[in-house]
């Protein structure tokens, strides 16, 4: 008797202390969630895009470099990739907006505005770069230039909330409509809208239409009024945030778009440093 009431202590005594456990972690993630203001999975999620978008980069560069021949439809993939950071845009988008205080969705308006016309600005300089090195492909209206316009447009679309859903799918529709009609001389406004040439490929590098794009983005919005309402988790996940891999892939999707802009001179730099010496 005295032995079963021990072991039935040494129980609660155990189960106390692994409640106790999650309870310190869960309040941990809370804290540093709350200190951030970021949620660790969007950042995985865009660490894990961003880690397959160098790649398949790589891959380009020893092809445009002659070094290895290369299918052209592995660069499907891009699709895929693109189409995670255009749903993390919307969904970030959700969640900036929910987070605000309604006295202060006005200031978050202005805040989005400036940041989507800044992405849109450093689409531009890509666009002076290449027009200056590759004059034969230049990047028009390239992903920044599409996500920029996106956050600028979508400010209007946010009040809407879950409904972004309709206007998705009525973009996203018209986007494949729209392709069906090639434009053999477009304007940058037709490229921009998404009526361009039959292969558009051969004419730049780098080509992403608002439309369907823009509706990828609004999806994403609908998506983070889902998963975020409020600004808040409306799911559990496991308890990894003290792992070492998770760390360095939350931390290259925090800065996703600083290694956006530095990993394509870089890989070309020593490729093209390669293939000369």
């Amino acid at each position: 008797m005295i032995r079963t009431n021990k072991l039935h202590s040494n129980n609660i005594n155990g189960e106390m202390e692994k409640s106790m456990s999650m309870n310190m972690n869960a309040s941990k993630r809370g804290e540093h969630e709350n200190r951030t203001s970021r949620f660790i999975e969007l950042d995985i999620i865009r660490g894990c895009a961003i880690v397959s978008m160098i790649f398949l980069h790589f891959l380009w560069d020893i092809d445009y470099f002659g070094l290895v021949t290369l299918d052209e439809n592995i660069y499907q993939f891009n699709k895929m990739i693109s189409t995670v950071f255009f749903l993390m845009v919307g969904i970030c988008l959700a969640i900036t907006i929910n987070k605000r205080q309604i006295s202060s969705k006005q200031t978050a308006a202005r805040h989005l505005l400036f940041r989507g016309l800044w992405i849109f600005g450093i689409g531009m300089i890509i666009t002076v770069i290449t027009l200056i090195f590759m004059p034969d492909r230049p990047i028009l209206f390239g992903v920044l230039h599409c996500i920029g316009f996106s956050i600028i447009l979508s400010v209007p679309f946010l009040k809407f909330k879950s409904y972004n859903i309709v206007f998705a799918a009525v973009i996203i529709l018209a986007g494949f409509i729209v392709g069906l009609y090639p434009v053999e001389n477009p304007t940058i406004i037709h490229l921009a809208i998404g009526f361009h040439q039959s292969d558009i490929s051969r004419y730049t590098i780098d080509y992403f239409p608002l439309l369907p794009w823009f509706g990828i983005s609004l999806l994403g919005v609908a998506l983070g009024n889902w998963l975020y309402k409020d600004g808040k988790r409306q799911f559990l996940i496991p308890d990894i945030f003290e792992y070492k891999p998770v760390s360095i892939v939350s931390w290259l999707g925090k800065h996703s778009l600083l290694i956006y802009l530095l990993h394509q001179p870089v890989i070309a730099g020593v490729l093209g440093l390669f293939v000369i010496l």
